[in-house]
């Protein structure tokens, strides 16, 4: 199969930038290029088809176990380090961590700092344990499965989260490549996309030590409302933190300094 000919079935299929995309599967995998440029035509994505993803200038392994790392979500492990340059965290909780991209990308830049990182899911904790691995910090991180913070009985200087914040009428609206392929567990968060959200909240409380930060990624037009349940929940916003699109992506959240102890 010509590149030509790659593009032609891809545009068939609706694909934006078809010669683009054949060239990145052409370049990525000359050896299966006609069965990528299959999967691709079915708006598989071209993470998944190669088996990879770059994040943080980090080569991660993913899968449709897990949900792709993207640039937006970079805008949480940037926050991390200029939020903590002074005061670099010792312990820190990745609460539904996926392929691992924040944790292990974050524990590459503080080589003192251990972790303990959870998710539901098995099958992820077994690539972001893969991914760990890779990147040299697997001795530094605890993968627990775990249903969100249910039985950590532990504080930490920094709690992270990408959590699922999709609403369910948004998700039916997401492109093809996204909602018939992403793990919908990993995207869909109720009618309002804040149930995890609410989830977490409980917990956080618990979770924090007296001054220690905790930045939980939102939706684009989240802000108000995630924000307000944060704060039903006894958590003090310290400030909202915008991605390179100038899209409301990062909360940055404490316990009140009143609830310090």
């Amino acid at each position: 199969m010509t590149l030509r000919e790659a593009a032609s079935r891809l545009a068939a299929a609706g694909i934006e930038d078809p010669m683009r995309e054949a060239r990145i599967l052409f370049n990525a995998a000359p050896d299966k290029f006609e069965d990528a440029v299959a999967r691709r035509a079915t708006h598989e994505p071209v993470a998944y088809i190669l088996g990879r993803r770059e994040f943080w200038s980090l080569d991660f392994e993913v899968s449709p176990a897990v949900l792709i790392p993207r640039p937006d979500s970079e805008t949480l492990v940037e926050t991390a380090l200029k939020d903590l340059k002074l005061a670099p965290p010792k312990r820190i909780l990745d609460l539904g961590t996926g392929s691992g991209c924040l944790i292990v990308s974050l524990l590459t830049e503080w080589p003192q700092a251990s972790a303990v990182a959870v998710d539901i899911s098995a099958a992820a904790l077994d690539i972001a344990g893969r991914n760990a691995a890779r990147h040299g910090v697997a001795g530094r991180i605890a993968f627990r499965q775990n249903d969100w913070a249910a039985d950590i009985d532990e504080r930490f200087d920094l709690v992270i989260s990408n959590p699922p914040y999709i609403s369910d009428e948004a998700f039916a609206t997401l492109d093809i490549d996204v909602r018939g392929h992403e793990p919908e567990a990993a995207l869909k968060a109720g009618t309002e996309g804040l149930t995890a959200i609410e989830r977490i909240a409980r917990d956080l409380p618990a979770l924090l030590k007296p001054a220690a930060l905790a930045l939980i990624e939102i939706g684009f037009d989240q802000a108000r409302a995630a924000s307000a349940v944060l704060t039903k929940n006894g958590l003090e916003i310290v400030r909202i933190v915008r991605d390179l699109a100038h899209h409301d992506r990062v909360l940055v959240v404490r316990r009140p300094q009143t609830a310090l102890d």
